[in-house]
């Protein structure tokens, strides 16, 4: 699809997958969403309490009960890996699944102290990772013991999952090397492990997610019902949770007793409007991406809280990509430190700086996106511009591709590709010529913005070239609020019996506004080992 700045105002959308245009077509931010539907940008009124406990489903509206030791709520990552733990503990399990399939994203997940790491010389102390993300971008907000069943656990988890899967159709797995570059800000560490077999659906993880979920019912101790969402938590007059209500295509209820405990796994809150207002206020009017819109509507957490749990604070975090893209075309290289100016083609900020960081500029900024500006010298401006650990790709063939497809505007002059941009003219070669004089200049740190001097790279080579950006949040990473047995906890700080969370049910891991990317596929490692601990506590295995 051609792609330029017009057609981008007027609801113009590259997209990668069906996936993507379903998260567009059905995920708008709340700004967004009241736009569309009454021709005003306020979000929805804080009268409206969509948190209000729902009446009771009495015992007479049941048409269907069934018993379990454990009943999982969603088949994603946490669900799939909750599911197959507790079908090897021997627990008899029962998943309600909202939509036809097993459903979840990504193609990396993250652990430490993996034989495969010991294999390769690899010994760096999970506590400095987590410790980095918790202190810096987490602003001290994840609990140190759920973080540390990461450190503790997620070896036996990554051991497990290659074990499975390694010698099979959908492995053998890689780990990703580390990057080390000067800067602090863009380092990465060796946590990340990489499937690079088969692939269904919408990642490799769905692949994993599939076949662990389908292990488990091969075993004979776990039924899913697809397309049965849960809708309402059972309690005994103690508090404790003892099953889960589900509403099968029909519109009739069941009910799953659950002996052992019930683990919610319903995945996060992106395609829910009023929860998105309430606690991602930083991400409002970026698209939710990267998931179906009838999936992630917070479901498991609003279930964990009209059961008396608490919700994690806010503000809450989210991991906000620019690769996939919703409005453009996802290209590899957004960190790119080279010039960034906005709709008005105005530079707005120091382009130095984090993938992970890029975003909390651009909400500022009309359209909420940048172009990146660069010229005819980009090869030889790339090696020493400090990328970090998201890699820029292959530009010898990413540029000319995307110039090819029209995801890459190039023009002779500043001014032809102002009108690519659909940008003042006169405002952009302003900006351009500003910029270099300021790469022409020699300082540690240019007077502007403050980026590093040797990063300040002249446009002044034909062709001259620009690419558009703009960010969506992939998922929302807090939930309820956890213990390290991953059990919800009560506005009284305790636990309630029988209910776990897993996954981006579940809070205290993440914290900050944003995942720091210092360990790519963090986001999936924490749903995958979550998950695992959820199970085994509910089994009653206690290390």
């Amino acid at each position: 699809m051609e792609l330029d700045r017009r057609s981008f105002i007027k609801g113009g959308v590259a997209l990668g997958g069906a996936a993507a245009l379903a998260g567009l077509a059905g995920c708008a931010s709340p700004a967004q969403s009241a736009s569309e539907n009454g021709g005003t940008e306020q979000r929805p009124e804080a009268a409206k309490d969509y948190k209000a406990k729902p009446e009771p489903i009495s015992d007479d509206q049941i048409a269907e009960t069934l018993e379990a030791d454990i009943v999982v709520v969603g088949a994603g990552n946490a669900g799939a890996v909750a599911a197959a733990t507790a079908s090897e503990e021997g627990a008899s399990v029962i998943v309600l699944q909202k939509i036809e399939s097993v459903y979840s994203h990504g193609f990396v997940f993250t652990a430490i102290g993996s034989k495969m790491q010991k294999d390769m010389g690899y010994d760096v102390n999970g506590w400095e990772i987590v410790g980095d993300m918790n202190r810096e971008t987490g602003c001290n907000l994840g609990k140190w013991e759920v973080l540390g069943n990461w450190v503790n656990y997620s070896g036996n988890l990554a051991d497990w999952i290659v074990e499975r899967f390694g010698e099979t159709k959908y492995g053998p797995f890689i780990i990703e090397e580390p990057v080390a570059p000067s800067e602090h800000w863009n380092r990465s560490y060796q946590t990340t492990f990489i499937p690079v077999g088969e692939m269904i659906g919408t990642g490799t993880m769905m692949t994993l997610a599939t076949e662990l979920v389908n292990d488990a019912v091969e075993r004979g101790n776990t039924e899913v019902r697809y397309n049965t969402p849960a809708v309402q938590l059972r309690q005994d007059e103690s508090g404790r949770v003892t099953g889960v209500i589900g509403q099968t295509e029909a519109g009739e209820y069941i009910l799953c007793n659950a002996k052992k405990g019930v683990i919610l796994a319903a995945g996060g809150y992106e395609c829910n409007p009023e929860m998105r207002a309430e606690y991602l206020q930083q991400a409002d009017g970026l698209d939710s991406a990267y998931t179906r819109p009838d999936v992630t509507t917070g479901d498991g957490i609003l279930m964990g809280m009209w059961a008396g749990g608490q919700i994690q604070r806010s503000p809450h975090c989210s991991n906000i990509h620019y690769d996939p893209s919703l409005r453009f075309h996802t290209l590899q290289g957004t960190t790119i430190p080279f010039l960034r100016v906005n709709a008005e083609g105005v530079r707005f900020s120091n382009e130095d700086v984090s993938y992970d960081e890029v975003w909390a500029q651009d909400v500022r900024q009309p359209d909420q996106m940048h172009f990146q500006i660069f010229d005819d010298n980009y090869m030889e401006d790339l090696p020493n511009m400090g990328t970090g650990m998201t890699q820029y790709g292959d530009w010898t063939m990413i540029v000319p591709d995307g110039v090819e497809n029209g995801w890459v505007y190039k023009a002779d002059t500043i001014e032809d590709l102002a009108e690519q941009m659909g940008v003042p003219a006169d405002a952009f070669a302003a900006t351009v010529k500003r910029y270099n004089e300021l790469a022409e200049g020699d300082y540690d740190y240019e007077p502007d913005f403050g980026k590093l001097g040797y990063k300040v790279k002249p446009i002044a080579k034909a062709p001259f070239y620009a690419i558009p950006r703009h960010a969506s949040v992939l998922t929302t990473l807090s939930g309820l609020e956890v213990n390290a047995d991953m059990q919800v906890l009560g506005e009284d700080g305790k636990p309630i019996e029988g209910l776990y969370a897993a996954g981006n049910n579940s809070g205290n891991f993440f914290g900050g506004v944003y995942q720091k990317m210092s360990t790519p596929g963090m986001s999936v490692g924490r749903a995958f080992l979550t998950g695992r601990v959820a199970a085994w506590r509910a089994c009653g295995i206690t290390d």
